[in-house]
């Protein structure tokens, strides 16, 4: 019996440390936050309920992270901290931690007019990072990481897998079991637009046990957009995802030390051979510890080069009549969806009001535009010039292909004239080189200075300086569009000149740009003002700006002496409730202990704090009277009112 104990006692160490070999020698953190219900969009949910789902879905990523790895440690979003990953080989992130910057919004007389994105790290964080889902996006966006949002309507199935990637090799072996499926509807129907012909099936593997279109209120993946990912080093597609998108949509990519697992399953819902793909994946992110972003996407929806073809397709006919076969197709699909909710009611059964409301869009369907009318909605300024020409539009996109640029500001091409008249493309580092030499020889300095300007992050006060950058770092230059339509150096060393985007101010509200006046002023009308809501949440503040006629001041402050009148500003919250006085500027003095006055542009700002979630207002009445060298107006009002 002893023997038998003793035997049992051997096996049980040696059962021990073949679990012990088997798990990989890689310090985890994983950062908790979301459950395995979706909630984005889904208009709110039982605050008790969501914590305790929150909690089942940490403590399967725990138990699942413990089996595979020697140190694991789970907290949750709201107590990490970026410089916690400094100490971990991976930090994956299923949650949506504190930013270390806070989201703002800028708001111009009561239209939406720029957002900044919160951020959650900083520009030259480099440790290795797992994002799930629409993480990805929330803590990518602001620092320009390209797992960007296309869409969270990611499934459970991936197709397109790079076969021969580490993640699908090993430490775990893997032997992916695919089976047929029916090709996904989104992704024919963006085929249809490029003209690309695709299979009726595609050979898919199962990620996930839960499909969220099967399953009501299941979490929801991620795609990312797959136009210019690869535009810069240090970047790969890794998978493809059945998604309601093109079939090139990223479900699972790397950007530098960000890896984006688009798939939304957590270890309980995976199948066994997603388990495995995912540990090689954590193994695998792990080799990038001292990878930061270079080329940042900062601007989601900016133009590439590649949109330039569809844009040329977009005209024709064929076109055009897939565009008319998906409204119809939609309008008929909605007439046999209300005609079989009034048999239900016909019935005796009570129709909702979200039904209701079907029947009501079956009763007004969609619109067809004429084929003109659909070439002049997507022309724009070139309806003018090209008209229903339809073979002039795909010349223009044609020839002008290597001239194209696009703005972090905006989501259209810009056609560069510039290089356009030098015909050099601006993909092509030559351009760099004759521009240098514009400026150099005085040929056309302005000239070379523009496109130095337009398409690096230097900002050089002589052609010899760039000529000096442009010889050091030749043969390391890459051009990436979606980052921003630059020539940048590939390499991760410390203050290498030329990859520093804080030079372009993005993300950042320029105080002499918000709540620009539009109205022209007068003699008789010498003031006018506008408004702007600068902030999210409970920090927010209206900034007042007055624009006064050249040559008119009025008067910030009156001496007892002078018989003029102060400008007065009287608020009305609705809403809301004021912090603080109002921030004025300091003036100018007429003379000594007189009267101070504004003159040029004048911006006011009041801090306030929101007391309801929506439809807020605060208002200002200004009072105010305008003097020149000869006269004075009689006392004159204004209102400014802004809301949130």
């Amino acid at each position: 019996m002893r023997n038998v104990l003793i035997l049992l006692a051997m096996m049980t160490v040696g059962i021990r440390a073949m679990e012990a070999e088997a798990k990989e020698n890689l310090r985890i953190l994983f950062v908790g936050g979301h459950s395995d219900k979706e909630t984005f969009g889904t208009g709110g949910y039982d605050t008790l309920e969501q914590t305790r789902l929150v909690a089942e879905r940490m403590a399967s990523w725990e138990a699942y992270l413990e089996e595979r790895f020697s140190e694991v440690r789970v907290i949750n979003a709201e107590d990490y901290d970026y410089k916690m990953s400094a100490d971990y080989d991976v930090t994956i992130l299923d949650g949506e931690p504190k930013p270390i910057v806070p989201r703002k919004t800028v708001i111009e007389n009561g239209r939406y007019s720029k957002i900044i994105y919160a951020k959650y790290f900083p520009d030259n964080f480099d440790r290795p990072i797992i994002t799930i889902s629409d993480v990805s996006e929330t803590v990518g966006r602001a620092i320009g990481v390209k797992n960007d949002w296309m869409c969270l309507c990611l499934d459970n199935h991936a197709y397109d897998m790079q076969m021969d990637h580490p993640i699908f090799k090993g430490p775990w072996p893997v032997s992916l079991t695919l089976t047929e499926r029916p090709t996904p509807a989104g992704a024919k129907e963006y085929a249809s637009i490029t003209g690309e012909q695709l299979p009726e099936t595609f050979k898919m593997w199962k990620v996930g046990e839960k499909s969220y279109q099967e399953n009501h209120n299941y979490k929801i993946g991620m795609v990312s957009r797959h136009g210019g990912y690869l535009d810069s080093p240090d970047t790969e597609i890794i998978s493809g995802g059945e998604s309601a998108k093109s079939r090139d949509a990223i479900a699972i990519g790397r950007h530098a030390g960000w890896l984006h697992w688009g798939f939304a399953a957590s270890p309980g819902d995976m199948t066994d051979e997603a388990r495995d793909v995912f540990a090689n994946a954590v193994v695998y992110i792990s080799r990038f510890a001292g990878h930061k972003v270079i080329a940042r996407k900062l601007n989601q929806t900016i133009f590439i080069r590649e949109e330039a073809k569809a844009n040329a397709r977009m005209y024709s006919r064929e076109v055009y009549d897939d565009y008319v076969n998906t409204i119809e197709d939609f309008n008929q699909r909605m007439r046999d969806y209300a005609d079989s909710l009034q048999r239900v009611e016909a019935g005796g059964k009570q129709l909702s009001e979200s039904e209701k409301q079907w029947i009501l869009v079956a009763a007004n369907p969609q619109p067809i535009e004429t084929y003109e009318e659909y070439i002049q909605k997507r022309a724009g300024k070139l309806y003018e010039k090209f008209g229903n020409d339809v073979e002039a539009y795909a010349k223009y996109y044609e020839d002008n292909a290597p001239y194209f640029y696009g703005s972090l500001e905006d989501y259209g091409e810009i056609l560069d004239e510039d290089a356009k008249a030098l015909g050099i493309s601006n993909g092509d580092k030559a351009l760099l080189n004759r521009a240098i030499t514009l400026w150099q020889s005085g040929e056309d300095a302005a000239m070379g200075k523009r496109l130095l300007e337009r398409y690096t992050l230097l900002r050089y006060e002589t052609p010899e300086e760039w000529r000096k950058w442009f010889e050091t770092y030749k043969d390391k230059l890459f051009f990436t569009e979606s980052g921003g339509w630059l020539w940048l150096v590939n390499s991760l060393d410390e203050g290498v000149e030329g990859n520093d985007y804080g030079v372009l101010h993005f993300g950042e509200i320029d105080p002499d740009e918000v709540a620009r006046v539009e109205t022209e002023t007068t003699a008789s009308a010498p003031v006018a003002a506008s408004s702007a809501v600068v902030g999210e949440g409970k920090d927010r503040e209206l900034v007042i700006r007055l624009k006064i006629h050249p040559g008119f001041h009025i008067y910030g402050k009156v001496a007892e002496k002078d018989p003029y009148i102060e400008t007065t500003f009287e608020f009305s919250p609705e809403g809301c409730e004021l912090e603080g006085e109002l921030e004025r500027p300091v003036g100018r003095m007429l003379e000594i202990g007189g009267s101070i006055v504004y003159e040029g542009e004048v911006v006011l700002r009041q801090k306030f704090r929101p007391t309801v979630r929506y439809g807020g207002q605060l208002s200002c009445h200004i009072t105010y009277q305008a003097c020149n060298e000869s006269m004075c107006t009689m006392p004159i009002e204004l209102d400014v009112k802004a809301e949130f």
